[in-house]
């Protein structure tokens, strides 16, 4: 089973998007911390789960109102799998068995509720109604709990004992006191040897139930988690992505939600991503700050969601199952750990090519080999983007190296900085280049020449004349 790296969720704003998915139980957030991969020939499995998702969010949209009172029943779950990893010897205290009742009693009140839902195929809610009547023989339905009466037919009598010899103490005196004191004492032990004996019944016959206990605790996160992806969907306008069997990627107005996020607090908007990979790889260029950065990891944040069973942030996304999706840029735990950027980046290219040999995979390179010369560092980047055409993978780099795009199955260029506005010399110089930067994707002839947009760039950022005079002069 693929684990996502931590440092991959970080650097493709997956820990973003799933910050975001607030799932009520304690199941729901262990699944979402490790969320299933779902790998070439699991397309099926992948699109029940999605279509799971799709009902839910088609529900919602009408304005379904059992939504909220299942998001409140999840809520109130509690992990009791520790009671469970116990020796069949050792008796469950009142608190333990008091978890175990509320999550019964949850589970049925769950069960219930979800009846009012759309059919979800694959994912059923059964309550353990005997074991419930086993831990509420009175019937109630309410959740504390104590050892009863109705456990041991010795306890009645037990605490009838105790009580009459309590009423009695109260008006005894001298001898009479401390014999009924006495008493008492050999009630209390006689009550908790007969507590402790029931305790033991029922434990015994939880534990013959583990098993049922697990599954109910997988379906209920499984619910809780498609519950929250359908939020997540429906909050931020996600869509369906489509499978594919061929290998090539065809994306059409994708977003980024983090950096969309950020530019929207800052009075911008996002620039979708429209892009089609194919087996092979496609390469990026363009001009200094022109998004295609943003870019890349668009689509990498996007197919890891993807291959984990969520709606993708686009108008439309078909792509086919990769064994993995990676992202190679600077590595800052490699450069901790001693290696430069240009050493962690080939580190981690080559641990990818060991483990991924012989599989069908996804990597995206964002501007590979730029931390060593420039000679030395064009001609990397164009042996790698050969070598990975003999492979079984659909690459993207993003490169700023003339040349790299001849040896590439498909090239695209950020437009850069096509606008030309006055007026605005006093503003922000990031503002400004914003302004005039064009971050969408044009489909460019292989060997086009990358964008010279470096000097225009350094000029809006304000540099110092005398130091923009002599740049350009070595132009």
């Amino acid at each position: 089973m693929v684990k996502l790296d931590q440092q991959l969720k970080e650097d493709t704003g997956y820990l973003w998007v799933m910050a975001r998915l607030e799932p009520a139980s304690p199941f729901g957030r262990a699944l979402a911390r490790s969320p299933r991969w779902y790998g070439p020939g699991e397309e099926g499995a992948l699109e029940a789960e999605l279509g799971r998702v799709d009902a839910l969010l088609a529900w919602m949209e009408q304005g379904a109102p059992a939504v909220e009172n299942v998001v409140h029943l999840l809520s109130e779950f509690h992990d009791i799998k520790n009671s469970f990893q116990r020796p069949s010897n050792s008796p469950m205290d009142e608190v333990e068995l008091f978890e175990v009742k509320h999550f019964l009693l949850y589970l049925e009140r769950l069960a219930e509720e979800y009846g009012r839902f759309p059919r979800l195929e694959g994912l059923e809610l059964r309550p353990m109604t005997g074991l419930l009547d086993l831990l509420d023989p009175s019937g109630r339905r309410l959740p504390p709990f104590s050892v009863e009466n109705a456990f041991d037919p010795a306890l009645e009598r037990i605490r009838a004992d105790k009580l009459q010899v309590e009423r009695e103490l109260r008006s005894a005196e001298g001898e009479a006191r401390e014999a009924l004191l006495a008493r008492r004492r050999e009630l209390v032990l006689e009550e908790d040897k007969a507590e402790l004996a029931a305790r033991r019944r029922l434990t015994a016959a939880l534990l013959r139930e583990k098993a049922g206990f697990f599954a109910a605790m997988d379906a209920i996160g499984r619910l809780d988690l498609t519950l929250a992806k359908a939020r997540l969907a429906r909050r931020f306008g996600c869509v369906r992505p489509r499978l594919s069997a061929v290998p090539e990627v065809e994306a059409f107005d994708m977003v980024h939600p983090e950096v969309a996020d950020h530019l929207k607090e800052r009075g911008g908007a996002f620039t979708p991503v429209s892009i089609t990979l194919e087996k092979g790889t496609t390469v990026i260029t363009g001009a200094n700050m022109g998004g295609k950065s943003v870019s890349l990891k668009s689509v990498t944040l996007n197919l890891l969601l993807l291959q984990t069973g969520f709606f993708v942030f686009a108008r439309e996304v078909t792509a086919p199952l990769f064994d993995s999706v990676s992202l190679i840029c600077t590595d800052r735990q490699s450069v901790e750990q001693g290696l430069s950027s240009f050493g962690a980046e080939v580190a981690a290219l080559g641990d990818l090519l060991r483990r991924e040999k012989g599989k069908f995979f996804f990597v995206a390179l964002d501007e590979f080999a730029r931390g060593t010369n420039p000679q030395e560092g064009a001609a990397l980047a164009r042996a790698l983007v050969r070598y990975l055409g003999t492979l079984d993978c659909v690459a993207l780099m993003t490169t700023h190296y003339d040349g790299v795009s001849d040896v590439a199955g498909a090239h695209y260029q950020v437009a850069g900085l096509v606008r030309d506005i006055q007026g605005d010399e006093g503003d922000d110089p990031r503002k400004r280049i914003a302004r005039r930067m064009d971050y969408h994707l044009l489909p460019a002839p292989p060997g086009a020449p990358c964008p010279r947009d470096a000097l225009r760039v350094c000029r809006l950022l304000k540099l110092d004349d005398a130091l923009m005079d002599l740049f350009q002069a070595d132009l």
